[in-house]
Formats: structure tokens, sequence, C-alpha cells
């Protein structure tokens, strides 16, 4: 199985030798993929930050990013670290808000019709900001891989609540948040550096790319371990892989057909 890396030394060369694997003529492509979408009864897809750019929602390695505002606090550093937890919860109370004011847009509706038709057998998503079920999709079919802004958790009793109440403590003047029920460190219910996946939630990644019919990696660029593992999964299974996102990934030589247009424009054309 190979795992490329955006360090990976072949990997643009990869992208370009692979060119003949796929379709770069959006019309035609278009229209391929659309054929093979209505084959596909167990279609899997993994989602990244492209997904939700066009809600107003920005990505997070983009120059203007999170990453480009923020300095990242590790789990280690927020359970250890007061004065962490105070400055990693400013930024959240400064970000989360307008996270859940955005809505859902046509991509995600459109993997929301999706779901409806009872094509799709599972949705991986690396997004925290909650639209993919605003969009449609049952819940009880969506991995997030790294978790969610919409609720926190405490660390202590792992009591899951919902995230506004929290930010509204924070508005009254509380700069770090404890649980109501046992006094432990609340924080957003997502992934933070440092910080493991869900071992449960790999599980099902992994056999919704081994046993889905189609593969689609959306809005994704394919930079972060394990996500960009399943792309690998799903091919080494003999599954057709589409990739659809604005900037080539380091496994674009996988895909059957490779765009990179407006996931918003084209996503309603094919579903």
């Amino acid at each position: 199985m190979r795992l490329f890396t955006p360090n990976s030394v072949n990997w643009q060369d990869n992208k370009q030798a692979g060119r003949d694997n796929f379709l770069y003529d959006p019309k035609m492509s278009l229209e391929n993929i659309k054929e093979l979408i209505q084959e596909s009864n167990n279609i899997t897809i993994l989602t990244g930050a492209g997904m939700s750019t066009e809600s107003g929602i920005s990505d997070f390695r983009s120059p203007g990013g999170v990453w480009s505002k923020y300095k990242t606090v590790t789990i280690q550093e927020f359970i250890s670290d007061r004065e962490k937890r105070i400055y990693y919860w400013k930024y959240k109370s400064e970000t989360i808000p307008s996270m859940l004011k955005a809505k859902p847009n046509h991509a995600h509706l459109a993997i929301g019709k999706l779901d409806q038709q009872g094509k799709l057998f599972w949705l991986l998503t690396q997004n925290i900001d909650g639209l993919h079920e605003e969009g449609g999709v049952d819940k009880k079919r969506i991995v997030r891989l790294h978790g969610t802004n919409r609720e926190a958790i405490c660390l202590s009793c792992n009591r899951v609540i919902d995230i506004k109440p929290v930010l509204e403590r924070i508005d009254m003047g509380e700069v770090e948040p404890k649980c109501e029920k046992c006094g432990g460190l609340l924080k957003p219910n997502t992934v933070s550096f440092g910080q493991g996946l869900n071992p449960e939630h790999l599980v099902i990644a992994e056999k919704a790319s081994r046993e889905c019919d189609l593969f689609m990696a959306l809005g994704t660029s394919l930079q972060v371990f394990p996500a960009n593992s399943f792309v690998d999964v799903a091919y080494s299974n003999g599954k057709p892989v589409i990739i659809v996102n604005r900037d080539p990934t380091p496994y674009d030589d996988l895909a059957k057909y490779r765009l990179s247009e407006s996931l918003a424009k084209i996503l309603p054309m094919i579903v």
C-alpha cells in the first residue's frame, strides 16, 4: 500500500505520470462521473475543508486560514497549562460562532440527496463544522474523523454537551469553562494536535473504503494521515476513485476521474 505525503519526493511526478489514468476534459468527465454514480449503490465519500469554503468557512492551510492567524495548542498543553486553555478558548470563541451561522452550500445538499437516494454508504469527513448534517445526511452515516465544533466534551467524565451554552458562559466572562457535572476541563469535541483519532472511527472508515463500490474524495488536499490512506484502501481493493479538489493532491494518479472545479457548482450536476 502506498501512502504519499506532501513531502514525498515523487508525488508531483506520480501526479504527472498518472494523467492517463483519468480524464481532464471537464465535460467528458462530468458525463462519465454522473454515469458512474448512477451505477453505484454503496458510495463512500471523504470530504475536507474545500467542501465548506463556499459556505464562507476558511480552510486551515491557505493564506489567511485559521493556522495563519492562531497558534496551535496541543492536547497536552491544553491539559497542563491554564494560559494555553484560556488562549484556546479565546480562539474558539472567536471562530466557532461564524461557523455555527454558516449554511450548507449546494455541494452539501448534493451529498444529502445521494443519501436520500439510498446511494451513500458512508461519509467520512475531516470537517468540524457540522454542515453535512445540516445538508441532509443522516448522522448515522457520518464518521466525523476530526470531531465537531458543535459540541463540547468533558475530559474527565466524557460528558458531551452543546457548544452554544459554553460559548455563552465565555461571553459572560468565564475564561476556562469547566464541566457543571464533575468540574473537569471542557474542550470543544474536536481532535487536537497530539490527540489520537477515535479507533472505532478508523475501523469504520477502513471498512467503508474497502467495501464501497465507488470512492469520492471531495475538497481535500489528501495531505493528512490517516484520512488520505482511505483513498489507497479503496484503490487497492479495486474501487474506482474520483477526486475533486482545487489543487493537485498526492493521490491524483490513483483517480479514475480528477476535476478541479467548484464543488458547489458541479456536484448538483452529477447527482
